[in-house]
């Protein structure tokens, strides 16, 4: 009599021979809102299904969750969050991802079933967003949505299309306004008159510097005999609170070269910390002596925030009657301003370390506007002289043989 066939031990799983031949694997799995499922593999012979039975099995040990094929899109925001962007990418990111879910996506999309998402009823969603906050707003949601399930057609879950690719939202990008030179000499000279923080601005308009990346250098960053500045971190806030980060992206951490109006300036700013540090000390007040040495502190010794350097940049602009910028403009007018003296894309590129070239090209058409306008001006006036076209047919035509 043949022996019983050994079980396997409880939640182990089994490996099972499918009526068309194909092996299929199941294994209880815990989901991301903490309930457990049952999911399975498939594969065409028992050694491929086991191994990918022993893979699930690795993951429920790790306490890791495992997505199957009914899951809803809000319970996938849950465990991309948590799993994938979380630990992966920088805390700014994060916050924008969840801020994009909590307020936008899932209100509209997180009970649908993310393998039965459908491109009508996305751009459905998609409109009404627009609708009701602004063209703008729903596009930023649609490229969250898009890269959440570029994320989940990595995990063997059915995905097989991003259906987030296939809608498209028509809104402005709003990178900031490019000033005129003179503007941002205007802009300047009001700085050094309403602010201590002018070297700051001054890093902003000559270098194309990002706000919390100003904020975020440190002495050692800057060498002001050899006149070099180097990015190595920025300032932002966080769950954990404000601190200092990688920047934006690898191309991002880059020497610069430091302008030489910028050298006074510094040296005056690192005078003026000493200055308030030891006014602090004799009066008895508090004073934060920063263990990090950052370049640009408040009266009390504390690192200068992006935000209150940008309500500083709005203070200045609103008492010079000059036109409103958000955040960006500054590090947009150093492109612009660039791209006007005739400096090739690619040394632009370097200077305001951006990632890919396209963004630095979108500045450099943009820039380019005037020029467009004066070669197409150029080529009505040559329209308009038939003579002159004549002439030119004439000289350029061939020599009669006969």
């Amino acid at each position: 009599m043949p022996g019983q066939r050994k079980r396997n031990p409880n939640g182990s799983g089994t490996v099972t021979k499918r009526a068309d031949g194909r092996y299929q694997a199941a294994v209880y799995v815990p989901q991301p809102d903490g309930t457990t499922k049952r999911k399975y593999e498939y594969g065409t012979t028992f050694d491929e299904c086991d191994r990918k039975r022993r893979e699930l099995l690795d993951r429920v040990s790790g306490g890791i969750p495992t997505p199957t094929r009914d899951m809803t899109l809000g319970q996938w925001f849950d465990y991309w969050l948590e799993v994938v962007v979380k630990p992966h990418l920088s805390p700014g990111s994060y916050r924008t991802y969840e801020q994009a879910v909590r307020n936008h996506l899932r209100p509209r999309l997180g009970s649908k079933v993310m393998l039965k998402l459908g491109v009508r009823e996305l751009r459905a969603a998609m409109t009404r967003l627009a609708e009701e906050r602004t063209a703008k707003t729903a596009r930023h949601a649609l490229r969250v949505l898009s890269a959440a399930l570029t994320a989940a057609m990595v995990e063997d879950i059915g995905l097989t299309r991003n259906v987030a690719k296939l809608v498209h939202v028509r809104a402005t990008t709003d990178s900031g306004k490019s000033w005129d030179a003179v503007t941002v000499l205007r802009f300047l000279a009001a700085a050094r008159r309403l602010t201590v923080y002018y070297p700051a601005f001054l890093l902003l308009c000559l270098l194309g510097l990002r706000r919390a990346e100003v904020c975020g250098l440190r002495w050692t960053d800057i060498d002001l005999d050899n006149r070099i500045l180097w990015v190595e971190q920025q300032r932002q806030r966080t769950s954990a609170g404000t601190i200092d980060v990688a920047p934006k992206s690898d191309t991002s951490k880059a020497p610069l070269p430091l302008p030489a109006q910028c050298i006074a300036p510094l040296r005056w700013t690192r005078l003026r910390t000493a200055w308030l540090r030891g006014r602090a000390i004799s009066r008895g007040r508090s004073w934060f002596d920063d263990p990090e040495g950052h370049v640009f502190v408040t009266r009390t010794g504390h690192p200068l925030l992006a935000e209150n350097l940008y309500l500083t940049m709005q203070r200045i602009i609103a008492a010079e009657g000059l036109d409103g910028n958000n955040p960006k403009g500054l590090r947009k007018s150093c492109g612009t301003l660039l791209v006007y003296l005739k400096v090739h894309p690619r040394i632009i590129k370097a200077i305001l370390r951006h990632s890919r070239i396209s963004t630095t090209m979108d500045i450099y058409a943009e820039a380019l506007a005037p020029d467009v306008i004066a070669a197409v001006a150029q080529l009505d006036r040559l329209l308009r002289q038939p003579a002159r076209i004549r002439q030119l047919e004439t000289t350029r035509a061939p020599a009669d043989p006969g």
